[in-house]
């Protein structure tokens, strides 16, 4: 502030003195300051003296209208739309006075604050002389690079149309596997949500080889039609199956819950046959 306003010629308005401020913050690589906090330090220099008010610019020309005067090409609003004033010139007293270099402290000593001084500077460090960086190496000479013997080519085999087919329906067919894995087990532990989550299962697996058989003709398609058959008379088998599981677990007497174990252990290789093709 002060020695903008001494290069100046001691006298200038305080938004010319803030961006000056600021234009010397962002050349030391310093961003943030707010038009607030510097109107603080100018309230502060002003109550210690150390810049008095000049003068104020007329109100007319501030608002941009002179009556009957054109306005010169040169002249630039100030883009304060909000500012009811016009511009406050302020006078520097003293750039020498030592008060500018702590104002702040200068001021709440001036009150009667005890403030204590300031720290003392770390040494700026130095960094040590940069080495001149080395010659680089003379290039190596160039290498003959031996032929690469060509590299056969080897055909890869087309699937028959058998293969092809049990490819298409091998995920599909270990799926299946793991449901009958789960009937097995629910004819040692019956279980209601064992028996759910095996219906579920089965009518994913449905819908994706429903999916995969749109528009295949020939071994895959035939393969995929017949699996997904053999889902579908599994699926209408699971019915028995559920109904004796539930009449058999809400059942207490021992006579009547092995008659329904029975029926249920009839429904579930029932079930079985169809996945694993054993029944028609």
């Amino acid at each position: 502030m002060a020695n903008h306003l001494r290069d100046a010629g001691g006298v200038d308005y305080v938004q010319s003195v803030f961006r000056a401020y600021k234009a010397h913050l962002r050349s030391v690589g310093l961003h943030g300051l707010s038009r607030e906090s510097f109107s603080k330090y100018v309230w502060l220099a002003n109550r210690m003296g150390l810049i008095v008010f000049d003068h104020a610019e007329p109100s007319a020309y501030w608002d941009g209208q002179v009556d009957g005067v054109t306005l010169p090409r040169a002249y630039v609003r100030e883009p304060r739309p909000q500012a009811p004033s016009p511009r406050h010139y302020y006078r520097i007293v003293d750039p020498t006075d030592p008060r500018w270099l702590r104002i702040e402290a200068s001021y709440r000593a001036s009150i009667g604050i005890e403030v204590p001084p300031p720290a003392p500077r770390k040494p700026r460090e130095v960094a040590p002389p940069v080495a001149a960086p080395p010659r680089p190496p003379k290039p190596p000479k160039p290498v003959k690079v031996p032929k690469v013997p060509k590299v056969k080519v080897v055909k890869v085999k087309k699937p028959t149309p058998a293969e092809a087919a049990a490819a298409a329906t091998a995920p599909f067919e270990v799926r299946i596997g793991k449901v009958v894995e789960a009937l097995v087990q629910i004819e040692r532990t019956p279980n209601l949500k064992l028996s759910k989550a095996v219906e579920d299962e089965l009518l994913a697996i449905y819908g994706e080889v429903s999916k995969a058989a749109k528009g295949k003709r020939g071994a895959v398609g035939e393969r995929l039609v017949g699996l997904q058959t053999i889902i579908r008379r599994a699926l209408e088998g699971y019915a028995p199956v559920e109904s004796s599981l539930r009449n058999m677990l809400r059942e207490t007497l021992p006579a009547r819950r092995a008659r329904l174990e029975v029926s249920l252990m009839a429904a579930l290789a029932v079930m079985r046959g169809y996945l694993m093709g054993e029944t028609e």
